[in-house]
């Protein structure tokens, strides 16, 4: 059921419009140049049988050194997982079963799928990219160096146990990441969950939580309930200046305004003094 369903989200991916890019002819005959790339089981002769996993004549689970192979048998495909005990890097090739020719490869980080996603026609031709890293101006690389520099945490050590996913939030109006860390405190305990801004890397919410709960709490729920406070403090009555009633956001943002009118007569007196002293 986890492979079916891994599959099924690999081909809605390729759907996604807002990333999607459809290979031009002009690109369809420079990739007619490049070798096709087709399943070959000889690749994994050398592999060892992982006995961590049930095997099944529709699923193989194979092994070698660090490395983890899953190979998945459908009706009309063939998906080959290959990951690493080490990292949290994952390659999806999906080949069709009859011609085992590639039909669709992607590269995940933890659950989420990176880079370019690529999908190939029952000829083996690219015809369709869609680029998963577009929506997010600041980076996966970007956000691991972040989360290395402030929490001491490595998001590509898998032995680390720590949770990673990305999304465009619909309420929140922007991309963003969330990122779990285990508690260095307490570490099979408590959860340090912290949601960061996909376009300008700021962190916009941090909480801990325990791994365990009977109701267990959803973070992103927490920071949208703190939206939605701010957003009632800022539209309600805050105070009244010369006859005239504010919002706390209007009342910031003519304060804002004031300031700078302030600011520009000081500066404005100034050039003036300059001037006469100057002469």
């Amino acid at each position: 059921m986890k492979k079916s369903l891994l599959l099924f989200y690999i081909l809605a991916t390729c759907n996604c419009i807002s990333q999607t890019t459809t290979v031009t002819e002009k690109t369809t005959n420079q990739i007619k140049k490049d070798k096709m790339q087709y399943f070959n089981i000889e690749l994994y002769k050398d592999w060892e049988t992982d006995p961590a996993w049930s095997q099944t004549e529709d699923e193989k689970f194979l092994k070698k050194d660090n490395e983890r192979l899953s190979l998945s048998y459908y009706d009309d495909k063939i998906q080959v997982e290959r990951s690493s005990i080490l990292n949290t890097y994952k390659k999806t090739a999906v080949y069709d079963k009859k011609t085992s020719l590639m039909r669709i490869f992607l590269t995940q980080f933890y659950q989420f799928s990176i880079g370019i996603t690529k999908t190939y026609d029952e000829t083996g031709l690219l015809i369709n990219e869609v680029n998963n890293d577009k929506p997010y101006l600041f980076t996966l690389p970007q956000l691991i160096e972040k989360i290395k520099n402030e929490n001491g945490a490595d998001l590509e050590d898998r032995t680390q146990k720590s949770i990673v996913s990305r999304h465009v939030d619909q309420e929140i109006g922007k991309p963003i990441y969330e990122v779990y860390l285990r508690s260095k405190e307490y570490p099979d305990a408590k959860w340090e969950y912290f949601l960061i801004d996909g376009i300008t890397g700021e962190t916009l919410f941090i909480t801990s939580y325990p791994t365990r709960s009977a109701k267990p709490k959803v973070p992103i729920y927490e920071y949208l309930k703190v939206l939605k406070q701010k957003k009632a403090e800022d539209n309600a009555y805050y105070k009244s200046y010369k006859g005239k009633h504010y919002t706390k956001k209007e009342w910031e943002i003519f304060e804002e305004e004031w300031h700078r009118k302030d600011e520009e007569q000081k500066n404005g007196r100034n050039f003036f003094w300059d001037n006469i002293f100057n002469k």
